[in-house]
């Protein structure tokens, strides 16, 4: 890495990060609670510690050198608590969510141990080999990269669950997906393996770059920043109300079934609740005075499958009519139900048709 070109990534990404930080004030009122978000924004600076000494020369603040990993793992784990409540209508705060920080803080003093004349070299070139004697130096770095990548499959498999399960808990679900952030968190998940590859192959003498944990800071606090980066935009979400172990269980006594089925069906046509666009579960059971997993689970054991195609029912033989007795036209009708499509509701309705004629 050459120095041009190394100074020239360092302030590339300090004008992102101020493109990031003016974004989430300015968006501060649309993003609703930002607390967390916040807090990760303070730490992606100080994470990228080293490279601002590295940058500026500045050997006399050597002593710094090594303690700035940690922030890293905190900045990825207040994005998980900011995130998701974007996916979960009652996240839960789990305290064991913090121990990759509190680990990586614990192993990380121990750089303290390491005389400041190596700090000092190290910041011109980094260390290579030697683990047993050199450990202090490589132990941060590693632990750095697990957490992040721990953390980020972890919200990653969150995303996931909410996309698989977002059809039981919504109608309109187009507008309700986050296949971006998805795919922000994916990168991040590939980014943290190839940092773990990189110091292991550094910590064991195999590749011996001189600059590998600039490469580190680099890498990560790049995939970490477009994250930041991402969580500034607004985004439409539908936050799960269900409880998805009782609703993999998936048991139901038939009359309870037939209970919670009987009084969704009472509530949707007194309500008329398929004339509303953007229709919740949460939304709907809130109405319907219905616990959503019950109905879910209720649902999901019936030939309805989720709530989408339960109101979606409803809507086609609501649009059925209307085009059976009037001379409204295809489009006027798919806008009234929220379809976007005339040809995705013609194709519909030759469907349900098909299948009601059948029965």
């Amino acid at each position: 890495m050459t120095s041009a070109i190394y100074s020239y990534f360092l302030y590339a990404s300090l004008g992102v990060y101020a493109v990031g930080l003016a974004r989430l004030f300015l968006q501060k009122e649309a993003l609703g609670n930002t607390r967390w978000l916040t807090i990760a924004f303070i730490c992606w600076p100080l994470f990228m510690l080293d490279e601002w000494l590295r940058l500026g020369a500045a050997t006399e603040l050597a002593f710094l050198y090594g303690l700035s990993d940690v922030f890293a793992v905190i900045a990825i784990t207040c994005c998980y608590r900011a995130i998701k409540p974007m996916l979960l209508a009652f996240p839960s705060a789990r305290k064991r969510l913090w121990w990759p920080v509190v680990i990586t803080a614990l192993l990380q003093s121990t750089v303290l141990l390491i005389p400041i004349e190596d700090k000092q070299q190290w910041l011109s070139s980094s260390p290579s080999g030697q683990p047993l004697l050199l450990w202090p130096a490589y132990i941060a770095s590693l632990l750095t990269g697990f957490s992040v990548l721990l953390i980020g499959i972890l919200i990653t498999e969150h995303i996931q669950m909410y996309h698989r399960h977002l059809p039981e808990q919504a109608v309109d679900i187009k507008n309700l997906k986050m296949p971006r952030l998805a795919g922000v968190m994916g990168s991040l998940v590939g980014v943290a393996f190839m940092s773990i590859l990189l110091v292991t192959a550094a910590t064991f003498g195999f590749f011996p770059v001189p600059f590998w944990e600039s490469f580190h800071h680099l890498m990560l606090g790049s995939a970490i920043l477009i994250v930041l980066l991402s969580l500034t935009f607004t985004r439409r979400t539908s936050p799960s109300p269900l409880d998805y172990a009782r609703l993999d269980e998936g048991k139901a006594t038939p009359y309870e079934i037939s209970n919670v089925i009987s009084k969704a069906e009472r509530y949707t046509i007194g309500s008329k609740a398929y004339k509303k666009r953007f229709l919740t579960l949460t939304e709907f059971c809130a109405g319907a005075d219905i616990d959503p997993t019950s109905l879910a689970q209720a649902l999901q054991l019936t030939e309805r499958k989720n709530f989408r195609r339960f109101i979606f029912h409803y809507r086609l033989e609501y649009a059925k009519n209307v085009l059976l007795r009037s001379d409204a036209k295809l489009e006027a009708v798919a806008k009234r139900i929220g379809v976007n499509s005339e040809k995705f509701l013609s194709d519909y309705l030759v469907k349900h048709l098909d299948s009601t004629t059948l029965k």
